[in-house]
């Protein structure tokens, strides 16, 4: 199968989890070197239920702008995908918190991991 996207060798992918999509909960993780964040996502552990979930990525507390996206409950399955492209405020430095904030009526997802894709400055 043909790859869809070259990635260029200067970009990393970094990862959190959190236990489940419900609102409150936040999931973290640094950045490894400075650089700007080209997509953001979330990959689901089971079915969403009770409804959609919405994630706020923000950087060192600043909110990414095109960085909210919605995992959505109808159809979804373990493995499903959701993710944002950034258009702004998405510049990081190493060890800057990446967070991805939870709200929603959206419960269960399994555990939750959020991605962040980074390219170097």
């Amino acid at each position: 199968m043909a790859l869809p996207t070259n990635h260029p060798m200067d970009e990393t992918t970094v990862h959190c989890t959190t236990t489940d999509l419900t609102t409150g909960k936040t999931g973290a993780t640094r950045a490894p070197f400075r650089g700007r964040v080209t997509k953001v996502g979330t990959v689901i552990g089971s079915v969403l239920s009770t409804a959609d979930a919405t994630v706020t990525v923000s950087i060192a507390g600043t909110a990414v702008t095109g960085g909210a996206y919605t995992v959505t409950q109808s159809g979804s399955a373990i493995g499903n995908v959701s993710t944002a492209s950034p258009t702004g405020a998405n510049t990081c430095n190493e060890d800057d918190a990446i967070t991805f904030a939870q709200t929603g009526s959206g419960t269960a997802g399994g555990f939750v991991t959020h991605f962040a894709v980074i390219r170097r400055a």
